[in-house]
């Protein structure tokens, strides 16, 4: 589970999967994903995996721009991934620690997740 360091003086968010899966080694090339905040790439901790949701033509990135990012700037373009189906995002296998409480994305939240071509 993603347990990022506390920065001084801030509230820290992260999104985690709450089961023992392994992550996945993906190339970024699979992964639809926004473009990162320039501002944010290079404070990132790289050596957490990030979380994907599986689709049939490839992966939609929920957790994990901003690493990836900070990768591709190293020149690395394939990291770890937890993959995550939809219909576990409904149930509620990814939670976000939001003011030190965890809550589940799950049903609520799923409709902001489609798959988008790239």
């Amino acid at each position: 589970m993603y347990t990022p360091k506390s920065v001084v003086g801030i509230m820290t968010c992260y999104k985690f999967v709450t089961d023992d899966r392994e992550p996945v080694l993906i190339e970024h090339s699979k992964i639809c994903y926004p473009p990162a905040n320039e501002n944010n790439i290079d404070q990132v901790d790289t050596s957490y995996p990030g979380i994907v949701l599986e689709f049939d033509k490839g992966y939609l990135l929920e957790d994990g721009v901003h690493r990836i990012a900070k990768l591709q700037k190293q020149g690395i373009f394939e990291s770890l991934f937890y993959v995550v189906t939809l219909e576990e995002y409904k149930r509620g296998v990814v939670h976000m620690m939001f003011q030190g409480k965890p809550i589940p994305l799950g049903e609520w939240n799923h409709n902001q997740l489609s798959p988008t071509e790239h």
